[in-house]
């Protein structure tokens, strides 16, 4: 084991979720999961939210620290300790640590012998739900409605803060034992029911790349988070709500530190009771080899169980089978039987799943495609013309203007390719925003009107999955939240978009059709457009001489690459980026608007990086819309 052993909040959270990865983790085996700082702060959007919790203390102080030796660690969390000793402070990720635990605060606020630790999060809290939930039913938005114990999507958030109390009244039982302080925890969070007075707040914000320590745990470790705006302004426009959440961390510090203690022991005793025994949840094991480290987790877990071809992890909604108390997966695996083909098929007697499950092992075994006897008739029936659509959002943590929500949606670009009749050529176009502007009626309008230019309101529009049904749904309701006066447009969406329960929508599902009537044996279990386009192109060889399909063939030893793994890499700055999936096309634009590429200051080298990383965003969504006309015109020739 690398020393120093401690066990940070990231450390406590993996090991809940499996001890052995805990174990892989501080071997520091690679993990697929793995993002630089400057990515992981640009992604998530808490950076945000931290500069602003800062920006509401001026008096801060932070305390810089490198936790690579046990000295480091001791010397870093005495310099909170000598802070704590003055009467009033303020301090930035302070060093908490105690008998191999270690965390660091967000805000620590010391008035007199009053502690105040300040959990710091992007995610949305509904302070109304949770007063209500106070008023009415003695209970919060913290607490399972049914047992009434701290529980629900907030529990883990609570139990960090619990593990941040636990030892920082450790430290101060033994550095500073003749002085007594109480501990107040809080979250500071965006509220749902607050708007900000500030128009284009993120536009003030912007982030760097720096070389930071490693070890040093800092939520803006490999970034620094600069605001331009008035400092005074934004102290005063209050859209993140302070609360009070003492009672329910005071109700799991003492399991907390417990269950932690349990950790640490493993780790230090090199404890073979830290491995936990394979099961369903394994699935989504982060630990594979990469390219640069052979070692792999999941495969050193599974033995030569990891071999198995058809592996009963690849079975569609395998966790389910049996019931989620008593699943049969688990039962199997114990039985070392990890074939999909080791399922008995009495046991598929889920209706919600079954008919999927029995489909994807009798058409694997036999190793051929299956379509329901209805696809046919489906894919006659469909109107002409067809506009493939597709769409790139992104919910921000800060309300993008004045008189907005945080997390409201954002939709920033489109493709649409448009097939006119069944063997025409796919018409291209796209829309995308690079504006520090609010884009959601512009990018409707510019969608609307493109759909129109084909001179009728028939047709059909296809999407895969709900995601563009769900963006043109808030955007009909942005509409009449902000005032936006376009009867047309309003008209058009309320006629396009599904608005509610009992609404129809013009869009067509093409994720739903696959799930009801399509597999191919190379899907397995997943029905997502990134699985169902490499199985498709890989096995049908007429598709790669289709004119307008050709730019994404490419063989590589042999083998037909994936078409998005074709899209090509540019070189921006320092860095060579590819768009290949919808989180990175989200993190491009988050780049633009906020990271190093964003429009100031305005240099011919900025202007080449905006352009490079706008072609990224384009070819990445063009090659979406064009990957549903490519199963489309696989459908139409099964069918025929």
């Amino acid at each position: 084991m690398p020393h120093p052993i401690y066990l940070t909040k990231s450390d406590l959270k993996t090991a809940r979720s499996c001890s052995t990865k805990l174990y892989y983790k501080k071997l520091g085996y690679p993990a697929g999961d793995r993002v630089d700082g400057y990515t992981r702060i640009l992604a998530d959007g808490n950076f945000i939210i931290h500069k602003i919790a800062h920006l509401f203390y001026p008096e801060g102080i932070y305390i810089d620290a490198h936790l690579n030796s046990e000295e480091s660690l001791i010397a870093s969390a005495q310099t909170t300790l000598n802070y704590l000793q003055q009467e009033n402070v303020v301090l930035f990720e302070p060093v908490l640590y105690a008998d191999h635990k270690l965390a660091r605060a967000d805000i620590l606020v010391k008035q007199g012998d009053r502690l105040e630790i300040i959990e710091v999060r992007s995610k949305l809290f509904d302070s109304k739900a949770h007063q209500d939930l106070i008023n009415y039913r003695n209970s919060s938005l913290f607490r399972n409605k049914r047992t009434g114990k701290v529980g629900g999507e907030w529990r883990s958030i609570i139990e960090d803060v619990a593990y941040q109390v636990g030892i920082l009244q450790e430290m101060l039982n033994l550095h500073l034992p003749e002085q007594t302080f109480t501990i107040h925890p809080y979250l500071l969070a965006p509220d749902r029911h607050k708007t900000t007075n500030i128009d284009h707040l993120a536009s003030y914000f912007q982030i760097q790349r720096t070389i930071n320590h490693r070890n040093s745990l800092s939520k803006f470790n490999g970034a620094i988070v600069n605001f331009t705006g008035d400092i005074q302004e934004i102290r005063n426009d209050q859209f993140l709500t302070k609360v009070d959440i003492d009672t329910e961390v005071q109700e799991l510090v003492a399991g907390t530190i417990a269950e932690a203690q349990k950790y640490i022991s493993y780790l230090m005793e090199q404890s073979p009771e830290i491995f936990a025994p394979i099961s369903k949840k394994c699935k989504g094991c982060e630990y594979r080899a990469s390219d640069r480290d052979d070692r792999d987790g999941f495969r050193e877990c599974w033995g030569k169980l990891a071999d198995e071809e058809f592996h009963i992890l690849d079975l569609y909604q395998m966790g389910r089978i049996g019931g989620n108390d008593t699943p049969l997966v688990n039962e199997l695996i114990k039985q070392q039987k990890v074939s999909m083909f080791d399922v008995p098929l009495e046991e598929l007697n889920d209706y919600t799943y079954s008919y999927r499950q029995l489909i994807q092992i009798e058409y694997t075994q036999k190793n051929h495609e299956w379509i329901s006897e209805h696809l046919p008739k489906i894919v006659k029936q469909i109107e002409y013309p067809l506009h493939f659509i597709d769409f790139e959002t992104s919910r921000m943590a800060i309300p993008y203007r004045a008189g907005m929500q945080p997390y409201e949606q954002v939709a920033f670009q489109w493709s649409c390719h448009t097939l006119t009749a069944p063997d025409a050529m796919p018409v291209q176009s796209q829309w995308l925003n690079l504006d520090h502007t609010f884009p959601n009626f512009q990018f409707a309008e510019s969608l609307m009107a493109h759909l129109e230019s084909f001179g009728t309101n028939d047709g059909t529009i296809m999407t895969w999955a709900t995601h563009e049904n769900s963006v043109l749904r808030d955007i009909y309701y942005q509409m009449q939240n902000y005032d936006y006066q376009n009867p047309q447009l309003q008209s058009w969406l309320a006629n396009t978009a599904k608005l509610g329960n009992r609404g129809r929508s013009r869009l067509v599902d093409m994720n739903d059709l696959t799930l009801k009537h399509y597999f191919h044996p190379l899907m397995k279990g997943r029905t997502s457009l990134k699985c169902v386009l490499p199985a498709i192109w890989k096995t049908n060889n007429y598709l790669h001489s289709i004119p307008w399909f050709q730019e994404y063939y490419q063989e590589v030893d042999g083998q037909i690459l994936n078409p998005y793994d074709v899209l090509p890499k540019l070189q921006i700055g320092e860095y060579v980026h590819v768009v290949n999936e919808g989180a990175g096309a989200m993190l491009a634009y988050q780049d633009l608007m906020y990271g190093e590429s964003r429009r100031s200051p305005q240099t011919l080298e900025n202007h080449s990086q905006r352009s490079q990383w706008q072609e990224l965003l384009y070819q990445y969504c063009r090659l979406d819309t064009m990957a549903m006309v490519i199963i489309w015109t696989h459908w139409r020739k099964l069918t025929a």
